[in-house]
């Protein structure tokens, strides 16, 4: 039977799956264009394997090119194509693709995510180099991973240089309050702004409407704040001198773990 498709006369490297692909209407326009006027770049190959090149080939059956022979082999007579043994193809990839690609942040999380699970022993700082990102970003993802199972956690990494580095025993920022009088403080002000949000009485689109042209965004906001900060100022008068003060300390590590996932995600920003 003959082969119709060059996916069914190539074969494509897994590092491809790194990067999701372009979608129906840009691989059309980026035919149109490799049609009006030529390929600019040509394909890569790994080990009798496609490393980068599927939007363009993809984008060029579609608008009618033919890349297949009838014996179902590669027509490259007018694809320039280059050999690229011996270079390590998760990053070959990456450094193709992660500046000439739009990433959503979703997308470049989940590349990140992609790198840890492929290379988990490579250290935060490597991963980040490769993808373009901060460390404290693929910090945030592979703990992430670690806690759901995804990965298992690991007592080396190795940095850029080769060399391995044990991995420190890090303790998590928020752990579980001993003290059940703080505990129980920190449980009440949260659950009294949850119920307090759950009772506001719903109103109708026109009043929203009216109230958002009215009242900006951010006073509105600020409202919630403040009616969280007085909550949490009640429990501290329900508490000791000792206790008052361990229950601010604990409710300041939630907010630095917050804060930390906060600047993580706008790391990963457009």
């Amino acid at each position: 039977m003959t082969s119709k498709s060059w996916r069914d006369a190539l074969p494509i490297h897994q590092a491809c799956d790194l990067f999701p692909m372009m979608s129906q209407e840009e691989l059309r326009a980026l035919g149109e264009d490799i049609r009006k006027n030529g390929l600019r770049e040509g394909v890569s190959l790994i080990e009798g394997k496609l490393l980068d090149g599927r939007n363009r080939l993809d984008a060029m059956e579609l608008v009618g090119f033919k890349l297949v022979t009838g014996n179902g082999q590669p027509e490259w007579a007018n694809i320039p194509s280059r050999n690229v043994q011996g270079v390590d193809p998760v990053s070959f990839v990456i450094s193709k693709n992660v500046h000439r690609r739009h990433l959503t942040a979703d997308q470049k999380r989940e590349l990140i995510e992609k790198l840890v699970k492929a290379t988990p022993e490579k250290s935060n700082r490597q991963i980040a180099e490769i993808a373009r990102v901060s460390h404290v970003t693929v910090g945030t993802v592979r703990a992430k991973l670690k806690s759901t199972g995804q990965i298992d956690q690991l007592t080396k990494t190795v940095g850029k240089d080769g060399r391995a580095r044990k991995q420190p025993t890090q303790q998590p920022t928020v752990t579980k309050q001993k003290d059940p009088a703080i505990a129980a403080a920190a449980d009440r002000a949260v659950a009294r702004s949850e119920q307090s949000q759950r009772t506001q009485a719903p109103m109708s689109a026109s009043t929203t409407a009216a109230c958002a042209a009215q009242e900006p965004k951010a006073t509105v906001v600020s409202e919630r704040f403040s009616d969280f900060a007085l909550m949490i100022e009640e429990e501290c008068e329900r508490l000791p001198g000792k206790q008052r003060a361990d229950f601010l300390l604990y409710l300041r590590a939630v907010m630095d773990r917050l804060l930390t996932d906060a600047s993580a995600d706008a790391e990963c920003a457009p």
